[in-house]
């Protein structure tokens, strides 16, 4: 069965419920821009649609990569791209946004002498792919990043801390959390994977030869591994000389022996889904399952409110699931939800 015809109600039911974003993005992706000149009329409304201004403003004016307001480029780039801004896709202003950032961010000084030193093009690079920017540096990047994670990965360690003794002056707030072992963020290159990396990959893989999209497949397998689950989550520490940082960002899927109600399945779902070798694993048909709990006869889904979290934090933890709609309004959850489970369903039906 076709997608369009298994989850034809619950098109339609976006479609003649759901705000412009959403419209937008079921009539290009869900619809496969099946009329162009619909999709044409609903592009510019959505240019100019309240959300949008002000995403695009945060942007333009933002003060960092990696942070938990929406001046953060991490969170206000995502948040765009999440109503359906592509860069080169006609989004003009967008577009200029875009070419700026990547001129900065590819100039951008690395200290030689910080453990973080190479963190904002870890943290930017993904981003600047998951919203369509493909200049040869960004993928240059993400290559590197794949072939230094695999070298790693194939060694198969999972034990990754160090021993807390041979430390000193471990500030009293991180005393409670392992070190992680300092060759593997050796001259500010994570060997272990980050979330970060893991968009970066799903982004690129299409694009990438067999033999990376193998390294990928390997280094996803890596992080679904349950040895790979059971290190403390966040990671740990970083420690440099005296100086000591917390670090967070590891990628492993949500756990579905907790509540996974108050994680961002949805999100990892997504994510995860863009994997052959993810979306056929044993934790994708069990998180699968779950969420498919909450559909109704006609394919639409009603999740609790903690599936789809909206909050000021970082859009990387599930902070950011709205997709515009005004949350007052009674099928507002529905509507965000459903669509962010059609998006997932459709993405599956590529790589199973």
């Amino acid at each position: 069965m076709l997608f369009c015809e298994k989850y034809g109600k619950a098109i339609d039911f976006l479609l003649e419920k759901s705000n412009i974003a959403v419209r937008y993005r079921v009539t290009r992706e869900l619809c496969d821009g099946s009329n162009p000149n619909d999709l044409e009329n609903l592009q510019e409304e959505l240019i100019y649609s309240e959300r949008a201004v002000r995403l695009i403003n945060c942007l333009k004016n933002r003060k960092e990569y990696h942070g938990s307001t929406l001046y953060a480029v991490e969170n206000s780039l995502n948040m765009l791209v999440d109503v359906g801004f592509q860069y080169g896709k006609g989004f003009s202003e967008f577009d200029e946004v875009i070419n700026e950032l990547a001129d900065e961010a590819r100039e951008l000084p690395v200290d030689k002498n910080h453990v973080l030193r190479h963190l904002s093009h870890i943290v930017v690079v993904p981003f600047l792919l998951r919203a369509g920017f493909r200049d040869e540096w960004v993928k240059e990047f993400t290559i590197k990043r794949i072939c230094l994670i695999h070298d790693f990965v194939t060694l198969n360690q999972y034990d990754i801390y160090d021993d807390i003794l041979k430390y000193k002056s471990i500030p009293k707030c991180f005393r409670n959390r392992p070190i992680v072992r300092p060759d593997l963020y050796e001259n500010g290159w994570f060997k272990i994977p980050l979330e970060y990396d893991i968009y970066g990959f799903a982004c690129l893989m299409p694009e990438l030869t067999v033999d990376l999209q193998s390294k990928v497949n390997d280094i996803i397998s890596y992080i679904l591994d349950s040895r790979f689950q059971a290190i403390k989550d966040g990671y740990g520490i970083l420690a440099d000389k005296k100086r000591y940082w917390a670090m967070g960002w590891d990628p492993k899927p949500t756990d579905l022996r907790k509540d996974y109600r108050c994680n961002p399945i949805l999100l990892k779902l997504d994510l995860l889904g863009r994997f052959s070798v993810a979306a056929n694993s044993e934790w994708f048909t069990q998180a699968l399952k779950l969420i498919n709990e909450y559909t109704d006869e006609s394919g639409i889904y009603h999740f609790p409110k903690s599936f789809l979290t909206e909050k000021d934090s970082n859009w990387i933890l599930g902070s950011h699931m709205g997709l515009g709609e005004n949350r007052r309004r009674k099928d507002a959850l529905t509507i965000e939800g459903t669509f962010r489970a059609l998006v997932i369903m459709k993405n599956i039906l590529k790589e199973m």
